[in-house]
């Protein structure tokens, strides 16, 4: 088992992983990260036309091993004149 820590970034806004979570191997992280960043992105839609969360994964040494992003953004057509 090894320990990877999982930072989130949501619009910008950085919320680090002091823990970090012990896990298989990095591809059992990188399926973990990918299931709980599009958990969050189904709970919440942006609060405006925009949304970019994203998950970075960093081992026990804090050298970034990978990104998982999900960017939602709502694109209005323009109204009929």
């Amino acid at each position: 088992m090894a320990r990877f820590f999982f930072d989130l970034t949501d619009d910008g806004e950085v919320f680090p992983d002091p823990e970090g979570t012990e896990i298989a191997s990095r591809e059992a992280a990188e399926d973990e990260a990918t299931r709980a960043l599009l958990e969050m992105a189904k709970d919440r839609m942006p609060d405006g036309t925009f949304r970019e969360v994203a998950i970075h994964v960093r081992d026990h040494t804090s050298k970034f091993l990978f990104t998982v992003k999900v960017t939602v953004e709502l694109v209005r057509e323009p109204p009929d004149r």
